[in-house]
């Protein structure tokens, strides 16, 4: 097998990250019959935790830490080592040097799973004011928590995913929210303009202030250095006692330089998921650049289910048990907002044309195309709609077949 060898030579696996690919490469180790030693390595000191109520249940309140913690079975006889960061990868001798503190600690391996998560873009900024925070982590969210509280005028820079899912819990806390996107409509770049703009609708009819357009010139502060504002590059200046900076995110792959392996918008991995240039090396979750046989080219998806999905399969690679095509998938991933689900199932990079499914209200369903042929579907308050077309994408089906009854084309 290229970049691997034969599964009976792999003994003793390190997995670098607690994510949840990490996670499940370990349980998914376990259930095929590996007996030998599991280490799990991560740079956080609290534990592995459910990442998508960082910026929901966790950050609103609803759920304390304790009960966004992960755990997993005794009988898998995982070792995990906390806080600790990977630094640099010796594939030669098959060594992970990390940090522990001050103290620098050698980690052996017959076999790794790389499952490292992806970091909060910085700040642009040499000094970052009091205020201003990014959101990625569960110490990220406990701080912004802290501030949210007090705050009454909050502006999310960017608006992706987290920025709108901070935006809503910020909304129904009763805060006065503003939310600058340079893009026209939020999410325009995944999931189109129509899609986009209903969103934004969506947003604004609960009382967002939210601009199309326009991005963070430059921050206000007063003499302690906390921020008191936000100067748009339009010239617009916003008051603001809290900005969260969320304009997207950084594969956590600088521990990988120097390793032989490729980093490319994350580690390049082949269809199987082995890293490219390494032997006996995996990777999975928000860092695996890997070759998807559905779509015919390289993906990096940072959403949870296809973490755990592709988790498993990398650790069936690392045994040499895996399906020799390749992983494929059509990445399923939700974002929950002002009580609604927003869902999407597929890819929609470089598609061609869409199909409005169904528009009602909040509710919208959107088949997206490429030359013809359905590659994704994403709703917002659709209920379990959106899972009824999964077949159909998988399968690649004819975009016209998702058109309603009731819709004439000219």
């Amino acid at each position: 097998m290229d970049g691997m060898t034969e599964a009976t030579a792999v003994r003793e696996v390190l997995v670098v990250g607690a994510s949840q690919a990490g996670l499940a490469a370990s349980r998914g180790l376990r259930r095929q019959g590996h007996h030998g030693p599991i280490t799990i390595l991560d740079a956080e000191e609290c534990g592995p935790y459910r990442r998508p109520e960082v910026s929901k249940g966790l950050l609103s309140g609803k759920f304390a830490p304790d009960t966004v913690a992960v755990t997993w079975p005794d009988d898998l006889e995982l070792t995990l080592v906390t806080g600790v960061t990977a630094e640099r990868l010796d594939a030669g001798r098959r060594v992970v040097t990390a940090r522990q503190d001050d103290i620098v600690r050698e980690f052996a391996y017959d076999g790794l799973v790389v499952a490292t998560v992806a970091a909060a873009r910085p700040v642009p900024l040499d000094v970052v004011p009091s205020g201003v925070h990014t959101l990625r982590t569960v110490a990220d969210s406990l701080r912004m928590r802290a501030e949210l509280e007090a705050a009454e005028a909050i502006v999310m820079v960017g608006a992706g995913f987290i920025g709108l899912e901070v935006a809503a819990v910020a909304a129904e806390l009763g805060k006065r929210v503003t939310v600058v996107e340079p893009a026209p409509v939020p999410l325009e770049r995944v999931l189109g303009r129509a899609f986009g703009a209903h969103i934004a609708a969506v947003h604004r009819g609960r009382g967002v202030d939210l601009r199309g357009g326009v991005g963070m010139a430059r921050l206000d502060t007063d003499a302690e250095g906390a921020v008191t504002g936000v100067e748009l590059t339009d010239g617009t200046r916003l008051a603001a006692s809290l900005v969260l900076f969320a304009a997207g995110s950084v594969p956590a792959v600088d521990w990988l330089e120097d390793s032989g392996a490729t980093l490319d918008n994350g580690v390049r991995c082949d269809a199987t998921c082995a890293v490219e240039g390494l032997t006996d090396v995996v990777a999975a979750g928000d860092v695996a650049g890997w070759w998807n046989p559905l779509y015919g080219r390289r993906m990096r998806v940072e959403h949870w289910t296809n973490a755990i999905e592709q988790g498993g399969y990398a650790a069936r690679r690392l045994l040499g048990r895996h399906d020799p095509a390749g992983f494929s998938s059509a990445p399923y991933f939700w974002s929950d907002q002002f009580g609604m689900r927003l869902q999407s199932i597929g890819s929609t990079t470089g598609h061609d044309a869409v199909e409005i499914i169904e528009h009602e209200g909040d509710t919208m369903i959107v088949g997206y195309g490429i030359e013809g042929r359905l590659v994704a579907v994403a709703g917002i308050d659709a209920g379990k709609a959106v899972n009824r077309y999964r077949k159909a994408v998988l399968s690649g089906a004819d975009l016209a077949s998702v058109r309603p009854a009731d819709r004439v084309v000219a």
